[in-house]
């Protein structure tokens, strides 16, 4: 595998812009979206985690603080870099962020296609599936220490 190194960016940034293309491209334009202002200006508020390949972004991945749970959210990587688990390794980051700064659990509601991706990470189902922007998607977490 070819190495893929991580970091925690600043929200505005080149890096932030980079790593927002890279979100809409995979995440939003498919579905005929793209970000809003108000979006923009809420990612403030959130963790922007990069991975960088050769220098650029190839995948990213959001956490939002809720107590002392992180939300994960768009999470993305670059299309000719999919299936080289970059995506794992990303989780796995995350996860270590997550731990190292006191959270118990991270989760996410994470697109019906990729529910076996986070299965395959020890992520746990719950509940039904249900509709977010206009795709099926499921919630699914990981407990990463107990209270």
């Amino acid at each position: 595998m070819t190495s893929i190194t991580f970091k925690i960016i600043e929200h505005g940034g080149s890096e932030y812009q980079n790593a927002l293309s890279l979100r809409e491209d995979i995440l939003r334009k498919p579905l005929g979206f793209s970000y809003t202002l108000e979006e923009r200006e809420g990612d403030k508020e959130h963790v922007h985690i990069v991975g960088f390949l050769d220098g650029d972004v190839c995948a990213t991945a959001v956490l939002v603080p809720e107590g002392d749970k992180l939300k994960m959210r768009q999470v993305a990587v670059q299309g000719d870099h999919q299936g080289k688990g970059f995506a794992s390794a990303m989780l796995k980051f995350c996860e270590d962020y997550a731990l190292s700064n006191g959270f118990m659990e991270i989760y996410c509601h994470t697109r019906e296609t990729a529910i076996p991706f986070y299965l395959k990470n020890h992520y746990l189902a719950e509940g039904d599936l249900f509709i977010e922007t206009t795709i099926p998607h499921l919630k699914m977490r990981k407990v990463l220490r107990r209270k």
